[in-house]
């Protein structure tokens, strides 16, 4: 799959990537546009910045819907700008150059020595806006709201909703084709964001891989996070053993093992 945009509504569109089948957002306005994560180093976000200048010159700001480098370590390419994240700046380079070590050994075991150049070189910027609370952002004739959304998939989640396109950009709270991530998750919290999320109704949800889904599919989702949830609650209780809770549970064993893990050390 080559990387392509998907209009998900008026002047908010969706690319999809081809790299970890991410799907990264832009949302424009009258004045400005928002730039919604950047991709997985700085080549990919600047193949990215190019895209979206294909689509409109307004200056643009970003935000991060969470600190796995995936969604960030391409935001050198898009220059001087504001960015904006519910984690802090110090936060965002520690955990980023973590990632970036052990992301290049992975790449360099799978033969991609290539993709761990790239990420070597990226340079890391971290967010100048903090999001403690929700923030309405002005695009100039729309908003975009940023929400913090977390702890949930990670500690510093944010959704991005776009209210008059009905459309929610969720990050990784939701995985379109494949199960969600949870190993730095907070499987008990992450199932009450994903359903506070839902409440609005948005008639698009954007995952942070995937295609984007109605809000019938997200509804679905968000059933399937509150199983692991109860599932996981079972076990810490001391109801129900940890190989019953993985065979059971709406995802693959190897994910709910990993859910189990991480409520066991909250």
């Amino acid at each position: 799959m080559e990387d392509r945009w998907v209009g998900v509504a008026d002047r908010v569109w969706v690319r999809r990537c081809r790299e970890l089948d991410l799907s990264l957002g832009l949302v424009v306005g009258d004045d400005r546009c928002l730039v919604i994560d950047t991709g997985v180093d700085t080549d990919h976000g600047r193949a990215f910045a190019a895209a979206v200048r294909e689509l409109t010159p307004l200056p643009w700001q970003i935000a991060y819907t969470h600190d796995h480098y995936d969604h960030w370590f391409g935001t050198a390419a898009f220059g001087e700008c504001a960015v904006w994240a519910v984690g802090d700046a110090s936060a965002y380079v520690g955990s980023g150059e973590v990632q970036r070590e052990r992301m290049a050994v992975q790449y360099r075991r799978e033969g991609r020595e290539r993709a761990a150049e790239r990420l070597g070189r990226s340079r890391l910027v971290p967010p100048n806006r903090t999001v403690a609370e929700a923030v309405e952002l002005d695009l100039g004739g729309r908003t975009a709201l940023l929400r913090p959304a977390g702890p949930a998939h990670t500690d510093n989640d944010l959704a991005v909703e776009v209210p008059d396109a009905g459309v929610l950009f969720a990050g990784d709270l939701f995985e379109h084709g494949a199960p969600p991530q949870y190993d730095d998750a907070f499987p008990q919290h992450w199932a009450r964001s994903a359903a506070h999320l839902l409440r609005r109704s948005p008639a698009t949800v954007v995952p942070g891989h995937g295609e984007p889904g109605d809000h019938r599919w997200a509804l679905g989702q968000a059933r399937d996070l509150a199983e692991v949830a109860r599932l996981c609650g079972e076990v810490a209780a001391g109801r129900l053993r940890p190989e019953e809770a993985a065979a059971n549970g709406p995802f693959d064993a190897a994910t709910m093992r990993t859910a189990l893990e991480r409520t066991a050390t909250q």
